[in-house]
């Protein structure tokens, strides 16, 4: 897998998303800088999303699991968890180029499904339903928790997006035995629990009859920290998935100083020694 060749990125929002049709492709390391904007048809009017950028450089470690050969054909995220109910973002539509081009890779039976819903206005929505669902693991507690996303929905229209229906396209995988809860203290904290949401580790495979990875992963979620290469360090949450105590991934969340809750979760993988941003999401309170 090599670095985008462009610095910067902007992701345009604002349309249903076609499918399987548009742009399909493998994940890539994200460039320096990702801007999300909202443009209706029509209108010559933008609204800024949000940016992604400065983004820290991490010192080199010791190879391990991940090789830019086996994670070319896979897409590497992180789910979040409360209690049992799971939450995939796809802020930057990496997943749905993936699932573009894992659908048309296997030939799998979907449908679209253009609907509303009426948080104020009437929210237009399009929904991606696949028959057999979309299979990916995740990896906590020293186990391997298999699990499939049945259908991947947006609702598009900038005007509502800005008001009080989702602002990005999410799925909601189904829930496995994997539960992760706040503690009480936590849970009464409407601000902590926004600010820090509980992340598992994910991988889905392009085909899972050419899975690269061994079969006998397993990883376990540790508070740990990551020395940047200008001499500071940033407290996060690292895995190990093969067991030769070396972290092949490591997160953290970047709350924003404002007085509504902004975060930023960005998702780095240990390839070769050199750590790469692989993927991230935002969240921004109402």
């Amino acid at each position: 897998m090599e670095v985008l060749k462009v610095l910067a990125l902007v992701v345009q929002l604002g349309m249903p998303p076609t499918f399987p049709e548009g742009d399909a492709s493998l994940q890539q390391l994200l460039p320096d800088k990702i801007e999300v904007i909202c443009k209706d048809e029509g209108s010559t009017y933008t609204n800024n999303m949000h940016v992604l950028k400065n983004n820290p450089k991490f010192k080199r470690t010791e190879p391990s699991l991940f090789t830019p050969e086996n994670i070319k054909n896979l897409y590497i995220f992180l789910t979040q968890i409360d209690s049992t109910h799971l939450f995939v973002e796809d802020c930057d539509y990496s997943m749905l180029k993936f699932l573009r081009l894992k659908t048309k890779d296997q030939n799998l039976q979907y449908r679209m499904v253009d609907s509303s819903d009426h948080f104020v206005n009437t929210e237009k929505l399009r929904q991606i339903q696949w028959q057999e669902g979309i299979g990916f693991k995740m990896f906590d507690n020293l186990t391997v928790f298999e699990t499939t996303l049945n259908n991947y929905t947006e609702y598009w229209e900038c005007g509502n997006k800005l008001d009080y229906s989702p602002k990005y396209p999410y799925a909601k995988p189904k829930a496995t035995l994997l539960r992760k809860n706040y503690t009480d203290e936590q849970s009464e904290d409407l601000k902590y629990i926004l600010s820090n949401p509980i992340m598992v580790f994910s991988i889905m495979p392009l085909n899972e009859m050419t899975y690269e990875l061994p079969y006998n992963l397993e990883g376990k979620a540790v508070e740990t920290k990551l020395e940047t290469s200008k001499d500071g360090s940033i407290e996060g949450t690292g895995i190990d998935l093969n067991g030769d105590k070396i972290l092949d991934a490591f997160w953290y969340n970047q709350v924003e100083d404002s007085k509504i809750v902004e975060v930023f979760t960005r998702l780095y993988i240990n390839v070769g020694g050199k750590w790469g941003l692989i993927w991230y999401t935002y969240f921004r309170e109402m």
